[in-house]
C-alpha cells in the first residue's frame, strides 16, 4: 500500500516538474522573440521603421568597406528589446536634397567591438598625410577628396583640469543670460535645451562625448539635470554636484560588468566625433573611429534616447587632414546608421566646398534596443 502511495506521490512531482520545465521553456521561447545577439541586433535595427516607414537603401556607398562594429553589452535590462516611442521627423531640405534619409548597406566588421579602439596604438609622431594603404579606408573608397594644408599635432598630454563649482557657475551665468556660448561662441545651444529640455535633460541622466571646456556641461545642470557625466581623455577633476568625470577606458571597464553598468536618457556631443581617428590630438590613426564612436554611444543611450550631436555639415563631403572631416551626402548615412533623424536644429548644410562653418546640433535618437514601433 505504502508502495503504491509512493509511486502515485513519485508521479505527480515528476508530472508538475515537467509541466514547470514546459511552462519555463515557453517563457523562454517567448522572451527570446524579443532577445538577439549583439551581431543579430545591429543587424535587425537597420530595417527597423519608424512610425511604418524604413528609409530607402543609400546609392553612394553601396559596396564600400565601412568597419563601425557592435555595441557588446546591451543597453537594456535582459537584453529585451522594447517598444519604443520615436518623434516624428521635421525634414530638413538640404538632407532631402541630397539623400541624407537614407539605410546603408550592412556593416562589413559585424562582430568587432567598437571599444576596442581605444586599445589601438596612439599616434606618437605626426603624420602629415593618410598612409597610402589607408587612403581607400579613410576616403570610402577614394569617393571624399581629401586636402593636408591645416596640420597640427600635440605633442605632449593635456593638463589636467579642475572643473570647480566657481568654474561651472560662470558657464551658467552666461546660460542664464542667454549669450553666445560655447567652443564657437554662438546660440546653437539653445534651440536643443529650450525645445528637448523635459525629454531630454529635467531629471535626466545626461553624458557629455569630448570636451575641453565645461559649457555643454553647464548648460545642462542649470537645465537641471539629474546627473552629467563628461566621458574625455583627458583628466578632468570636479567637485561640482552632480557633475561627474571618467576616462573612455574606465567606463568600458565599468559597462562590462552588468551590476556597474549606466544608461543615459541623453548624449551630448559637440564638434568632436569629427577628430576622432585623424591622429591630432594623438588618437590613434583610424579611418572609421568617427563609426566607432557612434556605436559606442548606442551602448550606453537608453532605446529611444537622445543624441545631440554637432558636427561640421556641408553638401559635399571633404576630410581636411590631419584636421577634421567635413560631412555630406557620402558619410553622414553611415554616421546616422543606427539612429533615427528627427531634426537638424540650425540653418542646414554648407554649401560652399570644404567649408566647415555649420554645425548646427542635429537631434537623433537611438534605435538600438528597440522593438517595433
Amino acid at each position: 500500500m505504502m508502495n503504491k502511495t509512493y509511486i502515485i506521490v513519485l508521479a505527480i512531482i515528476i508530472i508538475v516538474t515537467l509541466a514547470l520545465l514546459q511552462c519555463g521553456m515557453y517563457e523562454a521561447l517567448r522572451d527570446n522573440k524579443l532577445q538577439l545577439s549583439p551581431v543579430d541586433l545591429s543587424v535587425y535595427t537597420r530595417s527597423l521603421p519608424v512610425h511604418g516607414l524604413v528609409d530607402p537603401a543609400c546609392s553612394r556607398t553601396k559596396n564600400v568597406y565601412v568597419c563601425a562594429g557592435i555595441c557588446p553589452w546591451p543597453n537594456t535590462q535582459n537584453n529585451e528589446r522594447i517598444s519604443c516611442s520615436f518623434l516624428p521627423r521635421k525634414s530638413n531640405p538640404d538632407f532631402v536634397a541630397h539623400n541624407v534619409y537614407c539605410t546603408p548597406d550592412p556593416d562589413q566588421c559585424p562582430s568587432y567591438n567598437a571599444w576596442l579602439k581605444d586599445d589601438l596604438p596612439q599616434t606618437r609622431q605626426h603624420i602629415q598625410r593618410i598612409p597610402d594603404k589607408l587612403l581607400s579606408n579613410f576616403t570610402l573608397n577614394y569617393s571624399i577628396p581629401v586636402d593636408s594644408s591645416n596640420q597640427q599635432f600635440r605633442t605632449s598630454d593635456t593638463w589636467p583640469a579642475n572643473w570647480t563649482v566657481e568654474f561651472i557657475e560662470k558657464y551658467r551665468k552666461q546660460v542664464r543670460a542667454r549669450e553666445s556660448y560655447g567652443s564657437y561662441n554662438n546660440k546653437d545651444i539653445y534651440p536643443a535645451l529650450d525645445n528637448y529640455a523635459s525629454l531630454a535633460i529635467v531629471n535626466k541622466a545626461c553624458a557629455v562625448i569630448g570636451t575641453e571646456n565645461p559649457w555643454i556641461e553647464a548648460a545642462l545642470l542649470e537645465y537641471n539635470a539629474s546627473s552629467v557625466t563628461t566621458i574625455e581623455y583627458a583628466t578632468i577633476y570636479s567637485n561640482t554636484p552632480r557633475l561627474y568625470t571618467i576616462k573612455p577606458m574606465d567606463f568600458a571597464r565599468k559597462q562590462s560588468n552588468r551590476k556597474q553598468r549606466q544608461l543615459f536618457d541623453s548624449v551630448w556631443s559637440y564638434s568632436s566625433i569629427e577628430h576622432d581617428g585623424l591622429g591630432r590630438y594623438r588618437d590613434p590613426l583610424n579611418p572609421y573611429g568617427d563609426f566607432q564612436t557612434m556605436i559606442k554611444i548606442t551602448c550606453i543611450l537608453k532605446p529611444g534616447g537622445l543624441l545631440f550631436l554637432s558636427v561640421p555639415l556641408n553638401t559635399q563631403d571633404f576630410i581636411q587632414f590631419n584636421l577634421h572631416r567635413i560631412y555630406g551626402p557620402i558619410r553622414l548615412p553611415l554616421l546616422y546608421r543606427h539612429f533615427h533623424v528627427v531634426e537638424v536644429l540650425g540653418s542646414g548644410m554648407a554649401k560652399n566646398h570644404g567649408d566647415p562653418g555649420s554645425q548646427p546640433f542635429v537631434v537623433l535618437q537611438n534605435k538600438i534596443g528597440c522593438n517595433n514601433t
